[in-house]
């Protein structure tokens, strides 16, 4: 469909097309909407979404919030370039049975080893707080799964030095 993958960790994007893309989709944000911002081309579009690497980077969301009104305003312009913003809660509560069906649909294809997450960690439900610690410390290569039939990790060493759980 026409469609450039970068990969943004060895290529600057902002110069890989130098009149600038129809769309940029940045699900990265932490390191600046702007840079995204820029490598839209007049009239094009930047569909920002998981924009909370803001939040674990420990921004303000003073400034998190200014970052997303800059882009609002700068989309206002006549012949400008546009923003939107992607959250899934608020997709959810304006959306559910949309919600619903998209979640049906990425489960089947994840059934179906369509696709194929990458998974950091699985993690026992008594061990959240540990996961939330590592959430908000960032830096993960992959995502944190919460399994309810996998032991905490400290039943898992007692259960290995001998002691049951």
């Amino acid at each position: 469909m026409g469609a450039t993958p970068i990969d943004y960790r060895r290529e600057d994007f902002t110069r890989v097309l130098p009149g600038g893309f129809d769309v940029v989709f940045d699900g990265v944000g932490e390191h600046g909407f702007r840079r995204a911002f820029a490598a839209v081309k007049r009239g094009g579009l930047l569909c920002a979404y998981g924009y909370s690497a803001g939040v674990q980077a420990r921004r303000s969301m003073a400034t998190m919030l200014t970052w997303i009104a800059r882009l609002y305003l700068w989309g206002a312009l006549p012949g400008g370039r546009r923003a939107r913003f992607y959250s899934i809660n608020a997709m959810r509560a304006r959306h559910p049975a949309w919600f619903r069906e998209d979640l049906e649909r990425l489960f089947a294809l994840l059934a179906a080893g369509a696709i194929r997450p990458r998974v950091a960690e699985r993690i026992s439900f008594d061990d959240v707080a540990e996961a939330h610690r590592r959430l908000e410390a960032g830096g993960l290569e992959g995502k944190l799964v919460l399994c309810p039939d996998l032991p905490s990790r400290g039943d898992a060493g007692k259960q290995s030095r001998g002691g049951g759980a």
